[in-house]
């Protein structure tokens, strides 16, 4: 374990998790390649699943051209990988092809208005104030 990067050895721990991600750690592998395909719009695995293709870590981007079980990223620990091929998404063995997947994940529409105060009301400015004596 002395060769792992420091968010890999504190399991759990501030800072800890995937990619050194703190916050929510409780996902499991498949909800973790569900969030990464939803983040990234590229076909996710996890580590364990029998897929074969060109696939590259989410955390550091070490690509790896497998042909059984996805391994633990060798370089950071990390367990989702990309499919980094074109084409159609490929399917893991033991599943079935029709398998729903995470839809992608939609930018927030936005509205522009012109003129907007950006002072809450009641608020005033005043400038050369000394807060000490």
């Amino acid at each position: 374990m002395g060769s792992l990067p420091p968010q890999r050895r504190q399991a759990g721990g501030p800072g800890g998790g995937p990619g050194g991600r703190a916050g929510r750690t409780n996902l499991s592998p498949k909800e973790g390649a569900e969030e990464a395909e939803r983040r990234l719009g590229k076909p996710c695995f996890h580590a364990g699943q029998k897929v074969q293709g060109t696939y590259a870590c989410v955390a550091c981007q070490f690509q790896i051209r497998n042909r059984g079980t996805l391994p633990t990223c060798p370089d950071c620990g990390e367990i989702v990988w990309a499919y980094m091929e074109s084409g159609p998404r490929p399917v893991p063995e033991g599943e079935q092809a029709g398998a729903p997947r995470p839809a992608p994940a939609q930018a927030p529409t936005a509205t522009v208005e012109e003129g907007v105060s950006l002072q809450p009301p009641g608020v005033t400015v005043t400038e050369g104030v000394k807060l000490q004596p």
